[in-house]
């Protein structure tokens, strides 16, 4: 009975010291600014794509703002037919594997590399990593992009001069520039109408792997380019948009071609 009397009174009795209250004070405040995830949503809220990440109110309102713009096209008149995505060449292709030892079924098997050039291996790492950071850096992206775009329009739509605009209507392309699941390097999706000869997915998949493919040296030359069909378009551009933050735009305003709007004052 004495032993329970004197604990209660000890604990009752405690009192945090100063130095401590503020220290804990400081690291619940410090917790809570990560850890706090009442987002404020629009009045024109649009169900998100479930894949969709959103840490903070700016990154949603970056999020819903393009969101709602890609709507905003698709009700004025963009119509995407086909969803395209293609990668870009990294160093790691002109590096050849060498299976070193020869265990019984590869088990702890020795692996080295080889320059598909006959330099030195120890002479590609300047070369690795300039194009490391070249495939990293979003404006060499852009600029990629802008060059297979051109492409597209030439062969595609048949619109040989780009600054010709009185002369031809031009097709709605929406670009599209993303990391992925890893976040290792720069991949592009494209959504484009129906072309001019109405090209089937056979024939429009020969197309960009052959004759787009070997015109530009960009493209990646282990991954083939994808073409899929657009079944749900406003499901599609809520994918697209998917790694929209306040850090990252995946939409691409350069290289796509939207419908402007104008108004008469």
């Amino acid at each position: 009975m004495n032993y329970s009397q004197n604990t209660t009174q000890s604990v009752n009795g405690y009192k945090t010291p100063e130095w401590l209250e503020k220290k804990l004070e400081f690291d619940y405040y410090k917790q809570r600014t990560f850890t706090d995830r009442s987002i404020k949503l629009h009045r024109e809220h649009i169900p998100i794509n479930p894949k969709v990440c959103i840490n903070t109110q700016r990154d949603y309102e970056y999020y819903i703002g393009i969101l709602l713009y890609l709507y905003q096209q698709l009700e004025l008149g963009v119509d995407p037919y086909w969803f395209i995505t293609f990668h870009y060449q990294h160093p790691t292709e002109h590096i050849k594997t060498i299976r070193e030892t020869a265990n019984a079924f590869g088990f702890k098997d020795r692996i080295g590399y080889k320059p598909k050039s006959k330099t030195s291996l120890w002479n590609e790492v300047a070369s690795y990593n300039y194009w490391e950071y070249k495939r990293n850096d979003e404006d060499q992206v852009i600029k990629d992009a802008s060059q297979i775009r051109n492409l597209i329009l030439k062969y595609l739509y048949g619109i040989k001069r780009l600054n010709q605009t009185w002369k031809y209507t031009y097709p709605n392309l929406l670009f599209f520039h993303e990391k992925g699941k890893t976040k290792l390097q720069y991949h592009t999706h494209l959504l484009i109408p129906k072309t001019t000869n109405e090209t089937s997915q056979e024939d429009l998949y020969d197309f960009f792997n052959t004759q787009v493919r070997k015109q530009r040296k960009c493209f990646s030359k282990w991954k083939s380019i994808d073409i899929t069909p657009v079944e749900n378009k406003y499901g599609v551009v809520g994918y697209l948009n998917k790694e929209t933050t306040s850090k990252h735009i995946s939409f691409d305003p350069y290289n796509s071609i939207p419908i402007t709007t104008t108004t008469n004052k």
